[in-house]
């Protein structure tokens, strides 16, 4: 639940010491989310390690690049030692609601892929820094149909609606954006052969689910997540990882860590990708 107004968090915090949490696990480490956890009335709060002060001007002060400790998915669980639960690293597993897949699985019909593989595509990204061009996704989208053999069906929000149909109508993929739930988004990218996205929540989301992902990242840091069974394309450029979550634009103005990922690089990346997941 988002907080907006002090208000707004006073209520909830407000809320929350009435339930008589005896923990609190923090997984933001924010202001926000440090308020309502002093406000819990909890015996017991924790919180994750996420980065040192200091290190955290340097980087947004471009002195430096960023370049985690550990796996945030570590850093998590990390939080829950104090409270006497020590948890060896796990990669994140994804559990589908059946509902969802119900509703999911009738989408490819729908669009005219029948029993047709396919690949999702979701090309965009809360932050514009972090999302490849939309034309080098349409160029891949056509890649993928014509030397895959794979149809696409693009992904994203209602606010992404417009990227995707413009992807669409350049390659002739297909577009759902907008028109599914988390749930059914999250469903649909399980029924497919093969993921490519940014460094957003539905890559995540589809290397949780054991899809074949292929991620491509620029301004932030890969070495947060676990592409053991997947494949990452990553610059790592001098001046990358610039940022710890993306931006509206490139600090340095050149973009540098996306314009020089090339489609080709994506389509043999995914080639490579679907013909190791095969072999295992």
């Amino acid at each position: 639940r988002r907080g907006g107004s002090r208000g707004d968090l006073s209520a909830l915090a407000a809320e929350i010491r009435e339930t008589g949490y005896s923990a609190v696990v923090d997984l933001h480490s924010n202001p926000r989310s440090m308020f309502l956890s002093r406000r819990s009335g909890a015996r017991r709060r924790t919180r994750y390690g996420k980065r040192g002060r200091l290190d955290s001007v340097r980087v947004r002060l471009l002195r430096r690049t960023y370049r985690a400790s550990k796996r945030i998915v570590q850093r998590y669980l990390d939080a829950l030692e104090s409270l006497g639960l020590p948890h060896a690293y796990r990669r994140p597993l994804f559990h589908i609601d059946p509902a969802m897949l119900a509703g999911a699985r009738r989408v490819p019909g729908e669009v005219g892929l029948e029993e047709r593989p396919f690949a999702v595509i979701v090309p965009g990204s809360v932050w514009a820094t972090k999302r490849w061009p939309g034309e080098r996704y349409a160029q891949l989208a056509r890649g993928l149909a014509t030397e895959l053999e794979l149809g696409v069906v693009l992904l994203g929000s209602e606010s992404e609606r417009s990227l995707c149909e413009g992807v669409a109508d350049a390659s002739g993929a297909v577009s759902v954006a907008g028109l599914l739930s988390l749930g059914e988004t999250a469903a649909l990218i399980g029924e497919s052969r093969l993921f490519v996205g940014n460094d957003s929540g539905p890559t995540h989301m589809s290397m949780a689910l054991d899809v074949p992902t292929v991620a491509i990242f620029g301004p932030t840091d890969p070495s947060q997540f676990d592409f053991g069974r997947d494949a990452l394309v990553y610059e790592g450029l001098a001046c990358s990882a610039c940022s710890f979550y993306g931006g509206p634009r490139c600090r340095l103005g050149h973009w540098d860590c996306m314009r020089t990922i090339h489609v080709d690089r994506v389509l043999e990346t995914s080639r490579a990708l679907l013909e190791r997941r095969e072999r295992d």
